[in-house]
C-alpha cells in the first residue's frame, strides 16, 4: 500500500524531521498488521478436512463454475492441511521516504513460495481448479479500513492511495 502527498507537504516533512517519518513507519506497522491478520484468517480454515472436501464433489474444482461450490464465504478462502502455507506467510514494511516531493511508505504481506510451492496454483488456479487469489482478496478486504486508519493517525494526510 503506498502513501503519496504533495510538494508542499513532503517540504513540510523535510523541516519537521524525523519524527513525522518515524510516526508514517508506526502507522504502516499498523497496517501491516491488519493486512496480515486477514491474510492468516483467510488461509487457516478448519471447518472441512481433505476427507471431506473430497465427500463435497471437490467443490474448489473449476467444473463447478469460477467460484467452485462455495461451501463458504468468502469462496477465496483456503483449508489449512499441512500449515505450510500458514507458515511461509512473509510481511514487513518499507521505511518511508520523501522522494520527489511525495511521501511514500508501504506494507506488504505475501508468500515465500519455497515454503508453500503450491502457492501460485492457488491463487491463480490450474485447468482443474478455480483460482482463490486470498492475497488481492484479503487487500481488498481491508482497504477502507487500512485508508481510515492511516488518514486519522496521519490527520488525514493521505491524498492518494494505491494498493498494490
Amino acid at each position: 500500500m503506498t502513501i503519496s502527498g504533495t510538494q508542499l507537504v513532503a517540504g513540510n516533512i523535510t523541516r519537521f524531521g524525523g519524527g513525522f517519518i518515524k510516526h508514517v513507519n508506526t502507522t504502516m506497522k499498523l497496517v501491516e498488521s491488519m493486512l496480515d491478520r486477514r491474510v492468516t484468517r483467510n488461509i487457516s480454515l478448519t471447518d472441512h478436512s481433505p476427507s471431506d472436501l473430497a465427500a463435497l464433489d471437490h467443490p474448489y474444482a473449476s467444473r463447478h463454475g469460477s467460484k467452485g461450490l462455495q461451501i463458504h464465504d468468502p469462496y477465496w478462502s483456503v483449508h489449512s492441511q499441512s500449515g505450510n502455507l500458514l507458515r511461509s506467510k512473509k510481511s514487513g514494511t518499507e521505511k518511508a521516504s520523501v522522494t520527489g516531493g511525495n511521501l511514500k511508505a508501504s506494507a506488504f504481506v505475501g508468500i515465500n513460495d519455497n515454503g508453500a510451492p503450491y502457492a501460485i496454483y492457488i491463487i491463480y488456479g490450474t485447468s482443474k481448479m478455480i483460482p482463490r487469489d486470498f492475497l488481492e482478496n484479503s487487500k481488498s478486504e481491508v482497504e477502507g479500513q487500512a485508508v481510515a486508519l492511516i488518514g486519522k493517525n496521519l490527520k488525514n494526510l493521505v491524498t492518494n492511495f494505491r494498493g498494490k
